[in-house]
């Protein structure tokens, strides 16, 4: 559990900043990117408090879910269990599942079970390296013959070595582990949610000029289910063509990571984790990037420009820009990552700039398609989402070996040839449910808002 010196910092550190903020916030004019920055810190700093918060009664809980491995007594362990992408113990696919496949979707030289068992002895040969002594460690490397010269290791060798442990690619953990992860992305997302009523309050600014305003509840319900239909619609596209392509083959239904684990139960820890992560993420990088990021840009710049309109569509291209790649960026250490994935989530980035402008400057349509893209994608239709592990899936599938370049391998379809010709097919599903009335009326807005 974290210890007093953890809780005493978590706990100091976002009332300090928050009485910061409210000084350097106080009077009456907006001062966008001074907003942003400290937005940044108190997104931060709220999120890792919120997040021990239910760190502690998710480890409770997760002790009694079936199919747990919780090591309560080993604080590094605990932690380092929370944060893996992959449960070298857990054996997938089963060896039934492997006779089953057809022989060219079959790894020569290695079955799935003898595949994970590598990677067990491995996790296990690293367990008992580092509990060794540092005399013990100094002697072996004092006595160790130098090793033959090598290329630096690369990306690409790294790949090579996790698709070796993985031939089909996916992530797989326990819904012990689920339920602790779930509980860091809902505590980022009430950090994110927090900081911004903290900042709204401090300020000028309103829950309008970060997309989350509220003209009605029936004008919410509608843009979430809109989003939802339509980021589930695109991912369903790419499933279908997929299995068509055969790049991905359907093995089983309403299977769990672990056979002893309850289905329901860890689906509700995915559900749970990905409204944190749509929410999270759709605030931060089409909220306070995007949207203030355009007030701000042709605030700062609007003397640059005789005609204003020229100024807003400078503010929202380099806006867009911006929170695009930062939205990249923030996976680029995800599971399987290469530029491909960079390209791809840059491009959902522009489509997720158009979500909101198409809705007339809410976040509401993208918080929704975002829900029901990783949703679908990585546990109704059991496919990987950025490289996230998952504990159950709807409907469970194989990537085919070898294919990687086609599917996206451990990354997932959003690394895959299909993701950018998915983000134009929701674009164009947008357009024409909302039209171009509240994009040319969020525009407007846009520009009159400098006088």
């Amino acid at each position: 559990m974290p210890t007093s010196f953890e809780w005493t910092v978590t706990g100091l550190l976002p009332l300090i900043l928050t009485c910061v903020a409210f000084y350097l916030l106080a009077g009456d004019s907006v001062p966008y990117f001074r907003l942003w920055f400290l937005y940044m810190f108190l997104d931060t700093a709220y999120g890792h408090l919120f997040h021990l918060l239910l760190l502690v009664p998710a480890r409770k809980i997760a002790i009694h879910l079936p199919g747990s491995k919780v090591p309560l007594d080993d604080e590094g362990k605990l932690s380092e269990q929370e944060e893996q992408s992959n449960d070298p113990t857990i054996v997938w696919p089963s060896a039934a599942t492997v006779a089953a496949l057809p022989q060219d979707w079959i790894v020569p030289g290695v079955s799935a079970k003898e595949t994970n068992l590598i990677a067990v002895r491995d996790d296990v040969d690293a367990n008992a390296k580092s509990s060794q002594s540092s005399n013990k460690k100094k002697r072996s490397l004092k006595n160790r013959k130098p090793a033959p010269s090598a290329p630096k290791p690369t990306k690409s060798h790294r790949q090579k070595a996790t698709e070796t442990r993985q031939p089909y690619c996916l992530n797989h953990v326990r819904g012990s582990t689920r339920i602790r992860q779930a509980s860091q992305r809902i505590g980022a997302a009430l950090g994110t949610m927090f900081s911004t009523y903290l900042l709204c309050s401090f300020s000028p600014l309103s829950f309008e000029d970060v997309g989350l305003e509220i003209p009605s509840a029936k004008r919410v319900l509608f843009d979430i289910v809109s989003g939802l239909a339509i980021g589930s619609s695109i991912v369903i596209f790419i499933f279908l063509l997929e299995l068509r392509l055969k790049w991905i083959r359907i093995t089983g239904y309403f299977e769990t990571a672990v056979p002893s684990e309850v289905f329901a139960v860890n689906f509700a820890w995915d559900v749970l984790f990905h409204i944190g992560v749509s929410i999270n993420e759709e605030v931060m990088l089409r909220g306070w990037m995007f949207i203030l990021g355009c007030h701000g840009l042709l605030h700062r710049l609007a003397d640059w420009f005789e005609d204003r309109s020229t100024g807003a569509a400078f503010a929202i291209v380099a806006s867009i820009i911006l929170q695009s790649s930062l939205f990249a960026l923030l996976h680029l250490h995800s599971p399987g990552s290469t530029r491909i994935s960079m390209i791809n989530l840059f491009i959902g980035g522009i489509a997720a700039s158009v979500n909101v402008m198409v809705a007339g400057g809410t976040l509401w349509l993208g918080i929704g398609w975002h829900f029901g893209w990783n949703i679908f994608m990585g546990h109704i239709l059991g496919r990987s989402t950025s490289g996230i592990p998952m504990s159950c899936a709807v409907v469970c599938v194989l990537p085919r070996p070898g294919y990687e370049k086609y599917h996206g391998g451990t990354f997932g379809p959003e690394q895959g040839l299909l993701a950018p010709l998915a983000y134009i097919l929701g674009v164009a599903m947008a357009i024409w449910l909302y039209g171009g009335e509240e994009l040319q009326t969020w525009i407007d807005r846009l520009v009159i808002s400098i006088d």
